[in-house]
């Protein structure tokens, strides 16, 4: 939208009519999954916008059985199974689900930093890609906090309607909505801060949310919501020290922010913690990974998705950027890179990590 010089919002106009379109006539199969998958939507959503807009309904399943759903997702029946009923390009690797995730992890390990030592409070939210497959992230985020003072809450707050919304599915992602705000009103009423990892869903909280939820519930989650190294960088600029994180002694790092990110305005709060940790960093200045969350998975648009990636993974295999670490702070960034290069990605707070 503010790209568009008279302020129409392009973006939510798409969602609309995808919404339309999916309300439309039911299709032949609905009966076949009628009742059986977790969203509030009505008969004529394809299926391969039920699967992607259902994310962490697949999410939950495959974290319950791994590592053997993981063991199955990768065997060739698999791929050609998905590629010919739902359209996902066997050529794309499908993601690992954690056995352990986020939240039942921090459920058992609980916080460190004790109410009255705390410099502030927050409800870490556990988006659906952190709590179930890189959960790595996330336990690296609570340390990170929690070296800098900050006591830690995970609460189970679900998956924030992101992934229904690319699907045109707006009641689900309505629903969503409603019931993160619910698991995270208690910490927003009790002054705390919301730190989110995720810039897909952070934008779900300032931008979408507007539309999703009554004006007084998103205004205070819309006022109390923070991305992860944006906070961090607020804690640093107030008094934390910077000793408590690792020390990158000039590590040369290559950084690629989130599109969503830089529409927020955050990617240089990343890069200025990294430096001031003694990083060596270079940012990347391709628009798009080519990935678009669901987008690079579908079989019509693989080729598209890799060309456009194939921009930002030459930049990264450069002479000056070959020998450095790769670290990008959306999921579908560390996905497309991760399949594109021979070195593996990371998300930044990781670097930050003493762990």
């Amino acid at each position: 939208m503010n790209q568009c010089p008279v302020n129409i919002d392009i973006p939510w106009i798409n969602t609309v009519v995808r919404d339309r379109i999916n309300r439309g006539s039911d299709g032949d199969f609905d009966f076949l999954v009628e009742g059986l998958t977790p969203d509030s939507e009505p008969g004529g959503v394809d299926p391969q916008k039920r699967l992607f807009g259902n994310f962490e309904a697949l999410a939950k399943l495959g974290s319950a059985f791994a590592p053997v759903s993981n063991w199955v997702a990768r065997t060739d029946t698999a791929g050609a199974l998905l590629e010919r009923t739902l359209g996902v390009d066997r050529r794309r690797e499908l993601p690992e689900f954690e056995r352990e995730t986020l939240v039942e992890w921090f459920e058992r390990r609980g916080p460190r930093v004790g109410r009255d030592a705390a410099r502030r409070q927050v409800a870490l939210y556990p988006d659906a890609y952190t709590n179930y497959v890189r959960t790595e992230r996330g336990k690296a985020a609570v340390r990170v906090l929690e070296a800098l003072d900050v006591r830690v809450t995970v609460p189970a707050a679900g998956e924030s309607g992101r992934a229904p919304l690319s699907q045109g599915m707006v009641a689900t992602a309505r629903s969503n909505a409603e019931a993160v705000f619910d698991a995270l009103a208690p910490a927003v009423a009790a002054g705390h801060d919301v730190v989110v990892i995720e810039p897909s869903d952070l934008a779900m909280f300032h931008r979408e949310y507007e539309r999703l939820l009554p004006t007084d519930d998103y205004t205070a989650l819309n006022e109390h919501s923070y991305e992860l190294l944006e906070y961090v960088y607020g804690l640093l600029e107030n008094g934390a020290s910077v000793d408590a994180l690792a020390d990158g002694d000039d590590e040369r790092v290559a950084y690629h922010s989130h599109c969503q990110q830089r529409t927020l305005d955050l990617e240089p709060y990343t890069v200025a913690v990294l430096e001031d940790c003694g990083f060596d960093v270079t940012t990347s200045d391709v628009e798009c990974c080519g990935m678009a969350g669901s987008f690079g998975y579908k079989a019509e648009y693989y080729e598209l998705s890799v060309d456009v990636g194939e921009s930002l993974a030459d930049q990264f295999r450069a002479d000056d950027a070959a020998d450095r670490t790769v670290v990008a702070s959306g999921t579908s960034c560390l996905e497309q890179l991760d399949a594109l290069l021979t070195r593996r990605p990371a998300h930044p707070v990781r670097l930050l990590d003493r762990q």
